[in-house]
């Protein structure tokens, strides 16, 4: 990486809404802060937003991205 190269990662945020299920996907700097615009959809299911997460981080030469499950069928960490 040369000097003012950022790290780059991909967030995936899925959330409940009245209309179905909502994913975001957004950029995020070394830092966490959100760069550019992100992208808003509605899937049909969690799989459909993984894919759609996944193929934005292989175009940006990502191996991985994050998840951040906001819906109601969530799992949760076990105590």
């Amino acid at each position: 990486m040369t000097k003012g190269e950022q790290i780059l990662t991909v967030r995936l945020k899925l959330e409940d809404s009245r209309e179905g299920l909502v994913a975001t996907i957004s950029q995020r700097s070394e830092a966490g802060k959100v760069t550019g615009r992100p992208t808003i959809f509605l899937v049909a299911s969690k799989e459909e937003a993984k894919n759609r997460a996944k193929a934005v981080a292989r175009t940006l030469g990502l191996k991985t991205y994050g998840i951040v499950d906001k819906t109601s069928t969530a799992t949760l960490p076990n105590n």
